[in-house]
């Protein structure tokens, strides 16, 4: 009797410590917004990973000195399967600083990253003409669009499961150079 114990006990340790968990653990977070989606309160990145059900992989090259702003979570169309994760990375080479929270910020450099555990919206720009192919690595093709309204561009690609958007920001009018510089950026994750 005591082994058959002994071995359910051990039986239910192996199935819990192989099941993966794959929603969001709310637990860790404050909803701030809900309507659509489900927007959580910023925050640190060492607590969006314990809420997160996938890792956070940050670039390791930036085009210019910077900081990190807290992680902005959300769960898509209030879900707790399909989560977005959202951080970013200001320039500190400016004179004018962003303020944490403010939704007014300078126009200062800046990258945009954003994670989703699902096709948020990779297919859809996919379709729409407005992008062009850019091969990001042997493996991987992203899709590539200028935006001159905000002398910046954006990079999105799919990897595996994951869909990464990444956006430069009043960084160059120099379409080459925000390539150059985007296709670093999403390397080096």
């Amino acid at each position: 009797m005591y082994k058959k114990f002994i071995m359910m006990i051990f039986i239910l340790l192996m199935m819990s410590a192989c099941t993966n968990n794959e929603t969001l653990d709310t637990g860790y977070l404050d909803v701030s917004q809900e309507d659509i989606s489900t927007i959580y309160k910023p925050v640190d990145k060492t607590t969006a990973k314990k809420a997160l059900p996938y890792d956070i992989k940050s670039p390791s090259y930036f085009p210019f000195e910077h900081e990190q702003t807290k992680v902005v979570i959300s769960g898509w169309e209030n879900s707790k399967e399909n989560i977005v994760s959202f951080i970013q990375y200001p320039s500190t080479e400016e004179d004018a600083k962003w303020q944490e929270g403010s939704i007014s910020q300078p126009a200062i450099p800046h990258i945009s990253y954003t994670i989703a555990n699902f096709d948020r919206y990779y297919s859809r720009y996919s379709n729409t003409g407005d992008y062009i192919d850019v091969d990001i690595n042997d493996d991987i093709t992203g899709l590539f669009k200028m935006n001159k309204a905000i002398k910046g561009a954006e990079l999105h690609w799919f990897n595996g499961e994951m869909e990464y958007n990444l956006q430069l920001i009043y960084f160059s009018d120099d379409r080459d150079k925000l390539k150059t510089e985007l296709l670093k950026i999403a390397n080096s994750i």
